[in-house]
């Protein structure tokens, strides 16, 4: 061996030494995005409106980003797609599939508030044999979410649809929003139209309202409703079961996707008054 000459040897240990070497932790800009709920100025905390307006936008879980915080959606399943909306484009769901958020900002840490949406579906697309998700706040220890929003499946080949609504009342469930069926099930919703519908709870007066199109659909007083605290992400056009949540999927083969449209997801922070649901509903918001 030459004089200074280092073996091949010693030289693979040198480096193999130098890469085990403890690194400086690097510290990331300021303005890294990361998934922190989004506290919004206004009393509408998440917003879905389903457009594109930039090329950017044309990715489809960027089309479906929150307004708000800019948060896009977990990648949705090939099978979902946008359609014309009652403003813009919107989401077209399926009966396969959903999409998920992070989360819905701090939606979940409302008492009184408001969910507001529209929703189109034909008659070829009523499901018969089974429960089709629109929309879920899911919990991590309430099979029935903190809500859900739902088209229960009926034998019925009208045009009607059974909607119902579950809601966390702080230690279990509040069905009261859900027994639509027979001759209260929700007329002309499977008409191919858009139709509005809004719930609203104000916490002070232990109230909830439905409204459909513009104008009251139900109204019941006494009502307990409260998220239980256990939120995690939200859930357009499916069941929380859809992603594992608290149960599988598999074990609940009742659930299906909406197949539908569904656009302009509002989710606010206080009880709208009528004359603001009229004016969503007249406004096409």
């Amino acid at each position: 061996m030459k004089k200074n000459q280092i073996p091949l040897l010693a030289i693979v240990i040198l480096l193999a030494m130098a890469s085990c070497k403890k690194l400086d932790r690097p510290v990331l800009p300021k303005n890294y995005p990361t998934d922190n709920p989004v506290n919004p100025t206004t009393s509408l905390r998440f917003f879905l409106s389903f457009d594109s307006t930039t090329a950017k936008d044309a990715q489809l879980n960027i089309r479906f980003k929150d307004s708000i915080s800019g948060y896009p959606c977990f990648f949705p399943d090939p099978s979902i797609g946008y359609m014309t909306g009652v403003t813009g484009t919107a989401l077209q769901g399926s009966s396969s599939a959903l999409i998920h958020y992070v989360n819905a900002n701090d939606f979940a840490t409302s008492t009184s508030f408001t969910i507001s949406f529209w929703l189109n579906a034909s008659l070829a697309q009523k499901d018969h044999a089974n429960a089709d998700g629109l929309l879920c706040l899911p919990s991590t220890t309430n099979f029935w979410s903190n809500f859900v929003v739902f088209a229960d499946h009926e034998s019925s080949t009208s045009d009607s649809m059974q909607l119902k609504f579950v809601f966390a009342n702080g230690t279990g469930n509040n069905w009261d929003f859900a027994g639509y069926t027979g001759t209260k099930r929700w007329p002309k919703m499977y008409d191919g139209n858009w139709h509005h519908v809004v719930f609203v709870y104000d916490a002070t007066a232990k109230t909830g309202t439905l409204y459909r199109d513009g104008v009251q659909f139900d109204q019941k007083a006494n009502e307990t409703i409260a998220f239980d605290g256990n939120a995690t992400g939200l859930v357009v056009g499916g069941f929380q079961e859809m992603l594992n949540i608290v149960d599988k999927w598999s074990n609940n083969g009742w659930m299906s996707g909406w197949p539908g449209g569904i656009d302009q997801v509002r989710l606010y922070n206080t009880a709208l008054a009528a004359s603001d649901v009229q004016s969503l509903y007249s406004t096409k918001q």
